[in-house]
């Protein structure tokens, strides 16, 4: 059974924040405000994308996905 949980984007948030050392209260407040509109916009582009331009053949949608992750991968790498 998925853990719809996990799905929550507020805890999605928190985590990703954990991830890249930040944390609301030590923040700019302007800061605060621009992380969480740019992770929730990251997160409704992607589901359009999902919705709307994924392609039918699985095969094809697992190599798009792949690929979209290797980018993700290469821009952090890339990241000081």
């Amino acid at each position: 059974m998925m853990d719809k949980k996990l799905f929550d984007l507020e805890l999605q948030y928190e985590l990703y924040l954990g991830r890249v050392g930040l944390t609301p209260d030590t923040m700019h407040p302007r800061q605060a405000i621009e992380t969480k509109r740019a992770f929730f916009g990251a997160c409704g582009q992607l589901l359009m994308l999902l919705l709307y331009d994924m392609p039918d053949n699985e095969n094809d949608a697992v190599l798009l996905l792949q690929s979209m992750h290797d980018q993700v991968g290469d821009f952090w790498s890339k990241q000081k």
